[in-house]
């Protein structure tokens, strides 16, 4: 397989500021998470990285990530490695992932542990350097962001070519550091907002009805009259919205309804539903 050209073979047909400009107002603008998330790895691969990896997880608290069944994951990678990755925990070995859950700007994969604050006995143990270096995942840069509430975390990884030297990608990235971070972070403002419906985390029509009129302040019987149902058929809605989105009471089922941007949305759509990997499809 020929290997990307390098982000250096690529200086002399960089992204202008216009071409910088207009990709930032494409993705401002967009609401397809399907077409941003093509305009970014168009962007990147222009500069010559080889896949991204971006993960975000709504309901995240902290160093918990909350359900990997919640997860939002898109990336060029192959199905299979992030499957394998996911199940195994190897993200979690990575110190720039680590880094970049709990900082903002950009970690180059030359960052040590004792920079990334990681503890002094931190060792990858044996299979999971051996997953990194299987899969080519050796030269890159990872990247975190501003976290605007209590819940919800997302990191995004840019891949390099296996054959490219890290010490060549952190020459290039001192240069476009800026415009790297600018771009992933206006992305991950726009994916993020944007109504995520992970495979048996689907609210159906009727279920978002029902919940968006408790979200209003409505009682059952309020519901049943709005709505042209009887109460028994708006308190099994509510039933069936908890066990869809995994929760015991109908307070939960709001605020996770509302991490994952299913409330009040104007046109429901199937979400990036061949391009995402979330645990339902380990």
């Amino acid at each position: 397989m020929v290997a990307a050209p390098s982000l250096a073979a690529r200086a002399g047909n960089s992204p202008s500021l216009p071409d910088v400009a207009a990709l930032l107002a494409r993705i401002l603008a967009g609401t397809d998470a399907e077409l941003i998330w093509e305009d970014i790895c168009n962007f990147f691969g222009s500069l010559g990285f080889e896949h991204l990896l971006y993960g975000y997880s709504p309901d995240s608290r902290g160093a918990v990530l909350g359900a990997p069944e919640d997860y939002l994951i898109l990336t060029t990678l192959p199905k299979p490695v992030v499957r394998e990755m996911i199940a195994s925990g190897y993200f979690r070995l990575s110190v720039t992932f680590n880094w970049a859950l709990n900082n903002v700007g950009l970690a180059s994969w030359s960052m040590t542990a004792e920079e990334a604050g990681m503890p002094q006995d931190f060792a990858v143990p044996p299979d999971g350097a051996e997953f990194f270096l299987r899969h080519g995942l050796l030269t890159g840069c990872s990247i975190g962001f501003a976290q605007e509430r209590t819940r919800g975390r997302a990191v995004m990884a840019l891949i390099a070519p296996p054959s490219m030297p890290q010490s060549d990608l952190d020459s290039i990235l001192d240069e476009w550091r800026d415009v790297v971070f600018t771009v992933a972070a206006v992305a991950h403002r726009c994916l993020s907002a944007l109504p995520y419906l992970p495979p048996g985390r689907r609210l159906t029509h009727r279920q978002r009805e029902v919940m968006e009129w408790v979200a209003e302040g409505k009682t059952t019987a309020d519901i049943a009259l709005i709505m042209g149902i009887t109460p028994p058929t708006v308190e099994k809605h509510l039933r069936l919205a908890r066990e869809t989105l995994g929760v015991e009471t109908t307070p939960h089922a709001l605020v996770k309804a509302t991490f994952l941007n299913q409330m009040f949305v104007a046109s429901p759509q199937e979400y990036l539903a061949l391009k995402s990997v979330s645990a339902w499809h380990l």
